[in-house]
């Protein structure tokens, strides 16, 4: 037998396999696992905290109204960044006009 034969071999086997086993394991899989005994007694805490606490806990925090209202380009790592990606773009271009290989050909016209 060739070489490429038996790779041929072994790549089919491996395929049917994979197809088997991809097959199989679904209903292996299918059983709910019980509940585990942590999340009952974590249940268990939260019902046991009063309602005012759990109010003061889901209280959203205020953010800064100044930092909040301003547009990310006006601050200053919003300008840090544009300026960043503009130089960034710059050099790229810059760069790429550079490396534009010529024949020797082209060269002496």
């Amino acid at each position: 037998m060739t070489p490429h034969l038996n790779h041929a071999k072994l790549l089919a086997a491996a395929l049917a396999l994979v197809v088997g086993l991809t097959l199989v394991a679904p209903p292996a899989f299918a059983a709910e696992p019980p509940a585990p005994p942590l999340a009952a007694a974590a249940a268990a805490r939260v019902g046991a905290i009063p309602a005012t606490a759990l109010a003061q806990a889901a209280a959203p925090a205020k953010p800064a109204a100044a930092e909040a209202s301003k547009p990310f380009l006006k601050t200053g790592k919003g300008a840090a960044a544009a300026t960043l990606i503009v130089a960034a773009l710059v050099m790229t271009f810059v760069s790429f006009s550079k490396d534009r290989v010529q024949s020797p050909k082209n060269a002496a016209k």
